[in-house]
C-alpha cells in the first residue's frame, strides 16, 4: 500500500533535545513492596553519589541523569517463585520438564483441590511487563533519554524481557548492569556481580556463575554493604553511564519535523541546521484503521449506486480541516499542522489535547491524530 504521510513542523527556534539525558533505574526483585523499591532506588543513588568508589558527579543531576525505578510487584511468596521460574522457561533457560516439576513442588498442598495458580500468574507477568515497556517508552525513549538499569534478583528477568520488546534504536540507548541474576545472560551483554555466598541465585540452573566474594542476597544488606561489591558495581554502573555519553549524540535541533505515516508510526526527525530533518530520534506509534465502504442505491428509480466512505465518529478528507493547511511550498508529499509553528514550551502546552481524525488521500485509512500521550511527550520534552 502507498504510505501516505504529513509532516507536523513543531519547531523553528533552536532548541535543545535532551538526548544526553540518562535515566537510572533501579529494578527490584521478588517479595518488595513499592515502598522497598523505592527504597532500594533510594540507597542506590545515596550509593552512587556519596559512598561507591567511582561516583558520578552530584552536579550533573537533574540534568544529566536522574535516579527512577521500575517496579516489579509482589504477589506473594510462591506466586513470585512460580513467576521467575516461568520467566526462566519463557526465556529457554530451564526446560518444560524442570518448570513442571518447581510448579508442582509449590502447589502440592491444593493438589486434591486441583488448585491452580498459574493462570493468574501468567497473566499477572504479561500485565506487569506490558506496563514496565510502557514506562520505558513513555518517560525515557519518548523523551530521546538513555536507560541504564541496574536490576536485582528477578529484576534482571523482567530487564532482559524489556531488551526483546526495544527497537533496535532503543537498544543502542539501553545498558543494563545485573545484581544477583538468575538468568543465563544480561541484556546487551552487560556486566553482573553474583556474590558466592548467594545462595538464592547459585541453585538456579544456568544461572551465571558467581563471582565476587561475599555472602547473602539483599541488595542494600549483601550487596551495597561489601567493599569487593562497592568497587565492581560502582565501576560497572560508571562504565555503563559514560558508554552510554559517549554514544549518544548530544544535538541542539534548529527545527523538529513529525511524518505519520499510514501503517500508524509517527516518525520524528530532528534538524541540526537550517535544512531539511534528517536525524530519526523518536517513533511514536498513532492509530489507525481501515475505512468503511458503504454502498448506496440512488433514489431517483434508475437504480445506480454510490460508495460512502466512513471513519469512526466525525472525520475530514486529507487536507481538508481547519487545524491543517498546505504549506506554500506544497509538494503533494504534506500538509502542515494548525495554528501555526511552535517556538516554545508554552505554545506546546497549548496545543495538548488537539485532535482530529483524517481521511487518507487514497481513501483505505483512518488515521486518529491526537496532540496528546507519547506524541506530546515527545514535544514537550524537546523543550524542557
Amino acid at each position: 500500500m502507498k504510505k501516505i504521510f504529513f509532516i507536523l513542523i513543531l519547531a523553528f527556534a533552536v532548541l535543545e533535545a535532551k538526548s544526553c539525558m540518562t535515566d537510572i533505574y533501579f529494578g527490584n526483585g521478588v517479595w518488595n513492596t513499592k515502598k522497598e523499591a523505592i527504597s532500594g532506588a533510594i540507597a542506590l543513588r545515596k550509593f552512587m553519589l556519596k559512598k561507591a568508589t567511582t561516583r558520578l558527579d552530584a552536579q550533573k543531576e537533574g540534568t544529566n541523569f536522574v535516579f527512577k525505578y521500575a517496579y516489579n510487584p509482589s504477589y506473594g511468596t510462591r506466586e513470585d517463585l512460580i513467576e521467575t521460574f516461568w520467566q526462566l522457561k519463557e526465556s529457554g533457560q530451564i526446560g518444560e520438564g524442570y518448570f513442571n516439576a518447581v510448579y508442582a513442588a509449590l502447589t502440592w498442598e491444593e493438589a486434591t483441590k486441583l488448585y491452580n495458580k498459574l493462570s493468574d500468574v501468567v497473566r499477572n507477568y504479561k500485565s506487569d511487563a506490558a506496563t514496565m515497556f510502557t514506562l520505558y517508552q513513555q518517560s525515557s525513549f519518548s523523551q530521546k533519554h538513555n536507560v541504564l538499569l541496574v536490576a536485582h534478583s528477578q529484576g534482571n528477568l523482567f530487564g532482559n524481557k524489556m531488551y526483546t520488546l526495544m527497537s533496535a534504536a532503543q537498544k543502542k540507548k539501553f545498558r543494563m548492569v545485573s545484581v544477583a541474576t538468575p538468568a543465563d545472560h544480561v541484556a546487551g551483554d552487560g556486566p553482573h556481580i553474583t556474590l558466592y555466598g548467594d545462595f538464592v541465585i547459585r541453585p538456579i540452573p544456568n544461572s551465571l556463575p558467581a563471582n565476587t566474594n561475599g555472602g547473602g542476597h539483599t541488595f542494600v544488606g549483601a550487596y551495597l554493604g561489601d567493599i569487593d561489591v562497592q568497587i565492581k558495581l560502582s565501576n560497572y554502573i560508571k562504565g555503563a553511564y559514560d558508554n552510554l555519553m559517549q554514544t549518544t549524540s548530544c544535538t541542539t535541533y534548529w527545527a523538529l519535523y513529525m511524518h505519520i505515516y499510514a501503517d500508524g508510526i509517527m516518525k520524528v526527525y530532528g534538524s541540526p541546521t537550517n535544512t531539511y530533518a534528517s536525524e530519526l530520534i523518536a517513533e511514536v506509534p498513532m492509530h489507525t484503521y481501515p475505512s468503511k465502504k458503504i454502498i448506496v442505491e440512488d433514489d431517483d428509480g434508475t437504480g445506480t449506486t454510490h460508495t460512502i466512505i466512513l471513519c469512526d465518529g466525525d472525520y475530514v478528507p486529507w487536507g481538508l480541516s481547519d487545524l491543517v493547511e498546505y504549506p506554500a511550498n506544497y509538494t503533494g508529499e504534506y500538509l502542515r499542522w494548525l495554528p501555526g509553528d511552535i517556538y516554545n514550551k508554552t505554545t506546546v502546552e497549548s496545543r495538548k489535547g488537539i485532535s482530529l481524525t483524517m481521511l487518507s488521500e487514497n481513501l483505505s485509512t483512518c488515521i486518529d491524530i491526537r496532540h496528546d500521550g507519547l506524541l506530546y511527550d515527545v514535544a514537550i520534552g524537546a523543550f524542557e
